[in-house]
């Protein structure tokens, strides 16, 4: 069967969905990937056939931090583009199904405008009321009143627009909720029910298979008595934050750790000042080859990075720089796999003070260890596959009902 991918176009979104598609080209899946030409090399290597997306804002999300107010009608405005310029190109392709990223609204709509089933990948958490009031209530909300008219105004424009886009092609769309978090009858979430706040509030509709990692070749770990190794990152996105890097220096270069520091592109190792000589700064770092050793992480909470630290039980201090990012944190936190620190109180006094937390009580890697456990025994891509091939073939003559 051919299936087409709809991606947003962002690490933490798309690595995830690499090892069920490379699941389902296994198993004689045509998988046709939309994405931009940054991905294009690792979607190649699944066995999926790249297309690019031939739209401006998904060719250059770099700008995204600074319209986070903006994102639902920035991705109406996206629907709206690749509808006029997609639709007519994917009804000659005949897939027999789709499979788009939560985030990617576009997904929606097309599927039903092509009358195929729909299966949603699913990067961060599953939302619902429960997990909205959730995140609400640990203080995830707009940080002014200017923000929130200006989303509000936004989901306003949103709204309307959608309403002409389905009166334009005889369509219903996926509703408001579905403006920046959609949902279908088949959800593939990556991660365990363990990990996910309410999980007993989604029905079977929401499959939690566990984070997609594909672990490399085995690295040497320290030795016994080595000092430990503490890993830093602030992600690929939300990373422009020269400050924080060197309250770290400040925290760290005394104590008796050795330090992996990723500063990602948005940052000049000369703009941080002298490096303390136990410290390590890249601009590019292999997470997981520096998790198989690290002993803490101090990570900003994506899902994709949360997911692989607890994958290899390393404790956390969460430092988030976004709202989604809060909610990671804080069921780190709940969990016991972890200490979240918000942005602001990220001073190297406090930095120092809990990533020697982390590291002095073992509580904290023993539940690591737990929810690597859940995540192990959720199913991972195999399970994923076998849901989208029960979802999406039709039900065999004589089968019983």
């Amino acid at each position: 069967m051919k299936a087409v991918f709809l991606s947003l176009p962002l690490h933490g979104h798309t690595n995830p969905s690499l090892p069920l598609v490379r699941e389902l080209v296994g198993r004689g899946e045509d998988i046709v990937y939309y994405s931009t030409d940054a991905f294009a090399p690792k979607i190649e290597q699944t066995g999926a056939r790249y297309r690019p997306y031939r739209n401006p804002f998904l060719a250059d999300l770099t700008q995204l931090p600074e319209r986070m107010d903006e994102l639902s009608w920035r991705l109406m405005q996206t629907t709206e583009d690749l509808l006029a310029r997609e639709l007519e190109p994917l009804r000659a392709e005949r897939p027999s199904y789709l499979i788009t990223d939560s985030v990617a609204p576009w997904g929606q709509w097309l599927g039903e405008a092509l009358g195929v089933p729909v299966v949603t990948s699913v990067s961060t958490f599953a939302l619902n009321r429960r997990v909205l009031a959730y995140a609400v209530s640990r203080g995830v909300r707009p940080k002014s009143a200017r923000l929130v008219l200006s989303k509000l105004r936004h989901i306003s424009k949103a709204i309307w627009l959608g309403r002409r886009l389905g009166r334009q092609y005889g369509v219903r769309g996926p509703g408001i909720t579905g403006l920046v978090f959609g949902r279908s009858d088949l959800n593939i979430v990556y991660t365990s029910r363990l990990f996910q706040p309410f999980a007993e509030t989604f029905d079977d509709r929401f499959q939690f298979v566990g984070p997609s990692v594909t672990p490399p070749a085995e690295v040497a770990v320290p030795a016994e008595g080595e000092q430990p190794v503490v890993y830093v990152s602030l992600g690929t996105l939300f990373n422009a934050d020269p400050s924080f890097f060197r309250n770290c220096f400040e925290a760290f270069g005394r104590m008796d750790i050795r330090v992996v520091v990723s500063i990602g592109s948005n940052v000049s190792e000369a703009s941080l000042g002298p490096v303390p000589l136990n410290v390590r700064v890249q601009a590019y770092v292999p997470q997981l080859e520096v998790l198989q050793r690290a002993a803490a992480f101090v990570t900003h909470g994506g899902m994709n990075s949360v997911s692989e630290s607890l994958y290899y039980a390393v404790p956390m201090v969460v430092v988030p720089q976004m709202g989604e990012q809060e909610v990671v944190g804080r069921r780190v936190e709940e969990l016991g796999a972890g200490l979240y620190l918000a942005k602001t109180e990220a001073t190297a006094d406090r930095l120092r003070e809990s990533v020697r937390q982390v590291l002095g009580e073992g509580r904290f890697r023993d539940r690591a260890r737990v929810v690597r456990q859940s995540f192990r025994t959720s199913g991972g891509v195999a399970r994923a596959a076998d849901a989208i091939a029960a979802f999406t073939r039709p039900p065999r003559a004589g089968a019983a009902s």
